[in-house]
């Protein structure tokens, strides 16, 4: 029997009279790449906002690993093991590149303010935990000689892979990427992809919205497609490309 670390079940989102995801159903399977696709405006980031507890729905339920996260806010979420980046890289301007994965560290650790403020012995030794473990995702996503550089003066390819360095620093069950080939020149999205099957064998569940049609379908085991906030296909790469449906939700023809 297939194992599911997300499901949705009638995942509804209103915006006064705009009706962003419309009762999506939707299982994510454990230990595989699944990508959401669909044209602009189909809900795709709408959905990821509403799995992570940024935007509360308006009808339906999200589980995560079988448990019912309603109400539980974003950090909380992140406890349970759901990491995300996002369409636009938010970094840390201020602080080098470690400093920023390790950022990613501090939802595992158990010391306080005034343990931290003190320097006392209990945050200083997680400190230095919080810094090899840093050092071990730089390294895994081939950044870790980028250190102490500052994390605004990287190009933008780096700095996704640095948002995904400090979403792994999470140590999350299932990494939630949007967009993380938008910018990235060819070269790019190959090592993107490498990265990405990585992550997945690492026994971490992915799943990616995207736009680029060719990384998705050479890295998606599973692909499920919004149109209008409504799900209107899924199946594999290849069934997704022949499906009408989605044909006529890209090209803007009427299905016969």
């Amino acid at each position: 029997m297939t194992e599911h670390v997300l499901e949705t079940r009638e995942l509804t989102k209103a915006f006064g009279g705009l009706v962003a995801v419309d009762r999506v159903n939707a299982v994510i399977e454990k230990d595989k790449i699944t990508a959401i696709i669909g044209p602009n405006g189909a809900g795709k980031t709408t959905f990821f906002n509403l799995v992570t507890g940024v935007y509360p729905p308006t009808g339906g339920e999200v589980y995560f690993n079988g448990r019912p996260l309603k109400d539980l806010p974003p950090h909380k979420r992140a406890k349970l093991g759901i990491a995300r980046t996002f369409q636009h890289v938010y970094l840390f301007g201020n602080m080098t590149v470690i400093e920023n994965v390790m950022v990613g560290q501090h939802p595992r650790t158990n010391y306080g303010f005034l343990e931290a403020s003190l320097r006392l012995p209990k945050s200083h030794s997680q400190e230095e935990t919080i810094s090899l473990n840093a050092m071990k995702y730089l390294n895994l996503v081939g950044m870790a000689r980028l250190a102490n550089e500052n994390a605004l003066s990287l190009p933008l390819g780096q700095q996704k892979l640095l948002a995904i360095a400090r979403a792994l620093a999470t140590e999350p069950k299932f990494l939630m990427l949007d967009e993380p080939g938008a910018g990235l020149n060819t070269l790019e999205k190959r090592d993107l992809s490498d990265l990405i099957r990585r992550i997945r064998e690492m026994g971490i569940s992915v799943l990616l919205v995207e736009h680029d049609m060719p990384l998705v379908m050479g890295l998606a085991e599973w692909v499920i497609v919004l149109d209008g906030g409504k799900k209107i296909a899924e199946g594999t790469a290849p069934q997704v490309q022949k499906d009408k449906k989605v044909i006529a939700a890209y090209l803007g023809e009427e299905e016969d």
